[in-house]
């Protein structure tokens, strides 16, 4: 007769497998434009689910009635560190181009497999399971412990990664905030939040108790990471694609930006100063600095060294200081009084609400109605 040991937490533990198996299949066969994002994000929402499936074998004793599944390598915790980093890697790559050596990263999971059939052969003629053995009891604490590290360093990495996107988009776009990932970001921030608190978990459990504290007792982290990891690919599958305005543009050639000296340097930028001025180019709503850089025949790292080291600004500060500086000319002109700040707004080139909301306040110190509130 078969017996299985049913808990709430067993409970718990298999929805999020299901859920986690789901996401993972909906993420392998998205229809996402970034299909190299989603496929790490895939294997990445796998490998939890094989982890959980693991802890599900021993906890409902599943591995009693069939032996041989025991023997099935399901844990691959070496793996999800690079997974993450390398779906927030895809996720900023701006061109989808990245070329790199992936298979050096998941070098640690041949020996983390390797170990693990160790621990099934020594078992078997001792009628013991692979974490009965003397192998497992030496050697597991340092996986696990190497495998939380990994995360929390990939993490960082990728944390890093889409800081230096972001200051890349406020670089190159005007309407940086419609291709921020601030989301994936407060992600990175709580994920990381939980790998601290685990790591410090184990290293309890290392050296006061002497890695004695059993697998009931690290359930809690198991099932947050799978509620995690399931929050994330929820996230994921439901953001809609970063299209770049300006992806079909066709770059200059290069104008020897690294050459030019610093009197040329401070010339070119009254000169695109006065190009924007002269043109009104800040109204162009989809004005980007590859737009820019062609409408003015240089390279868009020529123009990006004119306004990051002439005119000590970002792209996006320089485009969007014109357009408030139009919209709070039209507040002040009282032909503009039945207007309202979003019509006004849409006319100096802005197109997002909130966006406009937030650079006004930036530079002018309020909000567009208390600057109106002000004029009274």
């Amino acid at each position: 007769m078969i017996e299985l040991n049913f808990t709430v937490f067993s409970l718990l533990l298999s929805i999020a497998l299901i859920i986690a198996l789901t996401f993972g299949f909906l993420m392998l066969f998205s229809r996402h434009e970034n299909k190299k994002a989603d496929r790490f994000l895939a294997l990445l929402m796998f490998i939890v689910a094989l982890w959980n499936a693991s802890i599900l074998i021993l906890l409902l004793n599943i591995h009693r009635y069939a032996i041989g599944i025991i023997w099935v390598p399901l844990t691959y915790t070496l793996a999800l560190g690079p997974c993450f980093y390398f779906y927030i890697l895809y996720m900023t790559d701006t061109e989808f181009n990245q070329k790199l050596k992936l298979w050096p990263h998941f070098i640690p999971v041949f020996f983390q497999v390797l170990i693990f059939f160790i621990e099934v052969f020594q078992g078997i003629p001792l009628r013991q399971g692979y974490y009965q053995t003397e192998i497992f009891l030496t050697f597991d604490p340092f996986v696990n412990g190497f495998s939380i590290i990994s995360f929390m360093v990939y993490g960082y990495l990728a944390r890093k990664r889409i800081q230096n996107y972001h200051q890349w988009v406020e670089n190159n776009y005007s309407h940086y905030h419609r291709y921020h990932l601030n989301w994936l970001f407060r992600f990175s921030s709580v994920f990381m939040m939980f790998l601290a608190l685990w790591l410090c978990y184990f290293l309890i459990d290392y050296f006061l108790f002497n890695y004695k504290l059993t697998f009931s007792d690290y359930y809690p982290f198991h099932l947050t990471l799978a509620i995690i990891s399931i929050w994330l690919s929820v996230e994921a599958f439901s953001k809609p694609d970063v299209i770049y305005s300006d992806r079909k543009v066709k770059l200059k050639t290069d104008n020897n930006s690294s050459s030019i000296t610093d009197d040329e340097l401070q010339q070119k930028a009254s000169w695109l100063k006065h190009q924007i001025e002269q043109n009104l180019l800040y109204l162009d709503p989809e004005l980007s600095l590859k737009t820019l850089a062609e409408t003015l025949s240089i390279h868009p790292n020529l123009a990006s060294r004119i306004i990051n080291d002439g005119l000590q600004q970002t792209f996006s500060d320089c485009i969007n200081h014109y357009r408030v500086e139009a919209v709070i000319k039209k507040l002040k002109n009282h032909k503009n009084d039945k207007s309202t700040f979003l019509a006004i707004a849409f006319d100096c080139g802005f197109n997002s609400k909130t966006t406009f909301n937030r650079v006004f306040k930036k530079q002018a110190g309020k909000t567009p109605q208390q600057y109106c509130n002000h004029l009274m």
